[in-house]
């Protein structure tokens, strides 16, 4: 699975099918932004380099992504020299080549048969569509998997160091490892900035999320 399934799945209530991130476009382009950066297919520059900080640029030699869904994005990435973090997040949050990140994150997700499709209608009047859980076996083990880290002082491997980054740079972090137990949810927060800190793709998603919150507040 792709941190970018995994993220999706977790920003999601299992029984209503809600939405439970600000701003779930972005968490799922830092979720895409996340995957290709483990790969090594994109980066940020090093110093001396000619493009400035704060950009994002695709690595020309390494190998093209076999998933579809990152090769997407990464012909996204690929059509400009460099990007600016925050501006790439909400660029692969709106559309990719030819799918919405969302929408296709979803489809995955009811494919793995993990999800599924229901009908729903806000206010009794917009219908809308929600993505409620079939099976919570995976995403159990994703939660134990945060839950050695966050709990127990785990050293994360890079794929959970990055969830818990992206889970961080959202805001979803403290309810999503208390889950109702009472945890110490400021210990909770403290551990995800130390990750938070180490993964850069999570950091311009954050940023992201700033930015969009900056606006609407006018």
């Amino acid at each position: 699975m792709l941190l970018t399934e995994d993220i999706l799945l977790l920003a999601t209530d299992d029984a209503s099918g809600r939405k439970l991130a600000r701003y779930t476009d972005l968490l799922v382009a830092g979720g895409l932004l996340s995957d290709l950066a483990l790969a090594g297919n994109v980066r940020t520059p090093e110093p001396g380099e000619s493009v400035r900080k704060n950009r994002v640029v695709a690595v020309p030699d390494a190998a093209w992504p076999a998933d579809s869904l990152l090769a997407e994005a990464l012909t996204v990435i690929s059509r400009k020299p460099n990007w600016y973090l925050s501006t790439l997040v909400e660029r692969l949050g709106h559309k990719l080549v030819d799918h919405k990140a969302v929408d296709a994150v979803y489809e995955r997700l009811a494919r793995a048969e993990l999800v599924s499709r229901t009908p729903h209608r806000v206010l009794g009047l917009v219908p809308t569509t929600r993505w409620v859980s079939v099976d919570g076996r995976y995403e159990a083990t994703l939660y134990e998997q945060l839950d050695a880290v966050f709990l127990f002082g785990a050293t994360p491997d890079a794929h959970v160091a990055s969830l818990a980054a992206l889970l961080t740079g959202s805001g979803l972090v403290a309810s999503v490892i208390d889950r109702g137990r009472g945890v110490d949810k400021r210990a909770v927060k403290r551990r995800g900035k130390e990750l938070l800190k180490q993964y850069w793709p999570a950091q311009a998603m954050e940023r992201a999320f700033q930015n969009r919150d900056a606006a609407a507040a006018g």
